[in-house]
């Protein structure tokens, strides 16, 4: 997957900002409140999270759906999950 190089710019950046938090804290709760307050969402706050945590995607997405902060987004990835699974009964 290509993200070009100002969105490869703007994720380094927000990792090198976002460890500290994650230092002081080692809070998933808290690092994801803080890049949702960073303005740092979906795709790109998972690829930070990875890195933060040294972890692999599945951890990531978990400490990304499972943050109270994020909840708009869990909603929104079970309704899509739910529409999908409901177009591919009707096939």
């Amino acid at each position: 997957m290509s993200i070009g190089p100002e969105r490869s710019a703007r994720i380094a950046a927000t990792l090198e900002s976002a460890r500290p938090v994650w230092e002081a804290t080692h809070d998933t709760d808290a690092l994801q409140q803080w890049l949702k307050d960073h303005n740092c969402h979906g795709v790109d706050a998972v690829l930070v999270t990875m890195s933060v945590l040294e972890c692999k995607l599945p951890e990531a997405q978990s400490a990304f759906f499972a943050a109270p902060c994020r909840q708009a987004e869990r909603e929104f990835h079970h309704q899509a999950m739910d529409l999908l699974h409901a177009a591919s009964e009707e096939l």
